[in-house]
């Protein structure tokens, strides 16, 4: 299952879904942001489940998301593969106790002159 291209992502939050960002994947590399940080990383798609490892840097306030303000972390996310969304778990490699729902939504395929 091919899940290259443009998506946005959301935390769930004591107001419920929030904005995170907007990402590319792109061939087993997801790079993307908002308005306070800049993310990249890596993923896999296997039978369905997705996996990714993202380094996550604030240039802005950070965000106490993980139950703390912290400038760079990485995390680790996990989910399944659905029509047009990704729905996950997200830890913090350095807190693995605490989760966080995330999820992806598939906004549009990647430019025909990107894809090569």
């Amino acid at each position: 299952m091919s899940i290259e291209g443009v998506w946005t992502g959301e935390f769930y939050g004591p107001y419920g879904w929030e904005n995170s960002g907007v990402y590319i994947l792109d061939r087993g590399v997801i790079v993307g942001g908002s308005n306070r940080h800049y993310s990249s990383g890596t993923y896999s798609v296997s039978n369905n489940t997705y996996r990714a490892k993202i380094h996550v840097h604030y240039y802005g306030p950070p965000r106490a998301i993980f139950g703390e303000k912290k400038d760079e972390f990485e995390i680790e996310v996990a989910g399944e593969v659905g029509e047009d969304v990704i729905d996950a778990e997200v830890v913090r490699s350095d807190k693995p106790d605490f989760n966080v729902l995330y999820r992806l939504r598939r906004r549009s395929d990647l430019p025909a002159a990107w894809v090569q």
